[in-house]
């Protein structure tokens, strides 16, 4: 690690070319630590981060109460500043991933009637749906939860699906079909007092959404399904768009 007399503010430089937004510096940080660059039990000292990134200590100090106020460090006076929780990625279709780390756990399932949302985007013309609503954690922790819409043809206990299981899994296994294309929509919400009560959070908290409808191999679509993630808890990853 660089001295501090190698800081280009020690040397008589200006904001040129250096990091100035405590945004920035945040997303670096975060990254950083995800990626292996900075070990996740190591202290976060100011200087060495203004080495690092190339910036100011104001930046660095507002990107770290604002990681603070996330959740993802802890500073503590005397003490420092620690990650407190990193997090866990989800793939962003969740079609083919190893879900190992994340367990499921259906906690509501009931007929309710059709609507025309559904009825168009699965192209049923049932009067009821099936309706399952499950969690997902990790760790002992609750990070997201999904309701999940599709057709009382399909009579499979959805508990049998609790545990760590993939999609691939659910739609060859439960819905008796081969996976094929998914439709994402990404957006944001914020916590009613049910869903915060299940995420273990205040009300109102911020949540990503995550809107999906599954397709099988030969276009036919099996469900739909809404989930909401904690946004200090869930980050979103892509690799692929198909199994």
């Amino acid at each position: 690690m660089a001295q501090d007399n190698e800081h280009p503010r020690s040397k008589g430089g200006s904001a040129y070319g250096r990091q100035i937004s405590a945004r920035r510096v945040r997303d670096l940080i975060t990254s950083s630590i995800r990626d292996g660059h900075i070990a996740p039990d190591d202290p976060l000292a100011e200087e060495d981060l203004m080495l690092l990134f190339s910036t100011s200590r104001g930046s660095v100090r507002a990107a770290l109460t604002q990681l603070r106020d996330s959740g993802f460090v802890e500073r503590r006076r005397r003490v420092g500043t620690k990650v407190s929780h990193i997090g866990v990625s989800v793939p962003l279709t969740d079609i083919s991933s190893d879900s190992n780390d994340i367990l499921i756990t259906v906690i509501e399932e009931r007929e309710v009637p059709n609507f025309p949302l559904v009825r168009e985007r699965l192209a049923l013309d049932e009067p009821s749906l099936r309706m399952v609503e499950n969690t997902f954690s990790t760790a002992g922790e609750v990070i997201g939860i999904r309701t999940a819409y599709f057709s009382t043809r399909i009579l499979g206990d959805p508990r049998d699906l609790s545990g760590p299981v993939t999609m691939v899994d659910t739609i060859t296994s439960f819905f008796g079909m081969t996976p094929g294309e998914v439709l994402v929509s990404i957006g944001s919400d914020i916590a009613d007092a049910h869903t915060a009560r299940v995420l273990g959070v205040a009300e109102g908290v911020p949540l990503i959404v995550r809107e999906m409808t599954y397709f099988s191999s030969d276009g036919e679509p099996i469900q739909m399904v809404f989930d909401r993630f904690r946004g200090d808890r869930v980050r979103l990853e892509a690799t692929d768009w198909t199994v």
